[in-house]
């Protein structure tokens, strides 16, 4: 198979084109930027002169309207693979087109999507390379440099919308406020999409603009949910940092530095590369809060974690139970308290928890490889 690899700037890269090449395929990397997702006459000129190379597929990480297109217009199947949540391109008109191949890593998504009439939307998860990992991770794993670590985004920056529509009139914003602080008690179950219905996205729509234009399908009911989402992820990461940190020995990785009510030890940024594995092998506890805009899928820092060899401790997503058994491969937790009692017992049990770590390495290596899942990926594709 010859494939038309997009690259964009994503994490994913090396290890994606790496296993593409040990299975046999051909990939040639292509990094033409982008001026607008939707309209570079320059960009659709130049992949349309590069695919006349023949191609089998163009294929990217997340969903580009200006390839589907050109590549449509070629007779050339487009393969995406979406790790970014939410992922606002999957709203454009060209999503449709029959060459597209769109693999989803949240089967709850995928499913409205094929709800939709959109058959070219399938479910596959995330994969990591684990050779690379153990590779990295092998004089670390089981070491103890951190007792409990958070690696990722607090999102408490500029792009924190909801913070910055303080002007909703009170009985919106005491609804919302209401919802959110009901959605930090609960998984398993998303409240926005019960409970913010299009009738209330219609009021919101009086004070705030979310289209995303002519290029794409009606989507402002969504956006206005995945607001509320990130801002309930925003809220659900502070309070369980300054929960777990007045408490444990906590350290932050994150390109944030954390309020100054929340007593954890921050580390700054590290690399997916390199650092972030030798992180994850090396903590006691590696945590993970889902976005709240991940309907039901495993996201990608639990399968790098399991991939590293670390202990995974999370919040429930509906997927876990189809892949792990809670306290054999992973330990997901339901609720703040429950969290720092499992945290608690595991930094006190070495041999169990080393044990729950071995065990979903192992389920890393059985489900979540790219040697398994891209092909699954490029199905019907050659």
């Amino acid at each position: 198979m010859k494939i038309l690899y997009y690259y964009w700037g994503e994490i994913t890269k090396e290890d994606c084109v790496e296993c593409m090449l040990e299975l046999g395929w051909q990939a040639a990397v292509w990094s033409v930027p982008m001026k607008d997702l939707t309209e570079d006459h320059d960009f659709k000129e130049k992949l349309r002169a590069r695919l006349k190379q023949k191609y089998d597929c163009v294929f990217s990480f997340d969903y580009f309207p200006l390839i589907s297109e050109t590549a449509s217009d070629m007779g050339v199947p487009y393969v995406s693979w979406i790790y970014d949540s939410p992922h606002l391109t999957l709203q454009s008109k060209t999503l449709g087109n029959p060459f597209n191949r769109v693999c989803l890593f949240d089967y709850g998504l995928a499913c409205r999507y094929r709800d939709e009439g959109f058959d070219n939307v399938d479910y596959v998860p995330l994969a990591c390379n684990v050779r690379r990992l153990e590779k990295i991770c092998g004089g670390n794993r089981n070491k103890s440099d951190h007792d409990v670590t958070f690696l990722g985004n607090l999102y408490s920056d500029q792009n924190d919308f909801y913070a910055r529509i303080g002007y909703l009139p009170e009985y919106l914003r005491g609804y919302l406020d209401a919802l959110m602080l009901a959605q930090e008690q609960l998984y398993g179950i998303d409240l926005p999409s019960e409970m913010i219905s299009d009738e209330l996205c219609a009021e919101i729509s009086k004070y705030v603009r979310a289209e995303l234009g002519d290029a794409y399908r009606p989507s402002g009911n969504e956006i206005f949910r995945n607001m509320v989402r990130k801002k309930i992820t925003v809220n659900e990461r502070k309070n369980i940092l300054k929960a777990l940190g007045s408490r444990f020995n906590v350290d932050l990785y994150s390109q944030q530095k954390p309020p100054a009510d929340v007593h954890v030890r921050y580390m700054g940024y590290a690399d997916y590369l390199d650092a972030m594995p030798r992180i994850f092998a090396s903590s006691r506890i590696n945590l993970n809060v889902s976005l709240r805009s991940i309907l039901t899928g495993i996201p990608l820092r639990v399968i790098d974690v399991l991939g590293a060899g670390g202990f995974v401790m999370s919040n429930y997503q509906t997927e876990f139970s189809e892949y792990f058994v809670n306290g054999q491969d992973i330990v997901w937790y339901d609720s703040v308290e429950n969290l720092i009692d499992k945290t608690a017992y595991y930094l006190q049990h070495d041999d169990e928890r080393n044990r729950i770590a071995d065990a979903g390495h192992v389920k890393a290596c059985e489900l979540f490889t790219y040697e398994r899942l891209l092909p699954c990926v490029m199905d019907g594709i050659g």
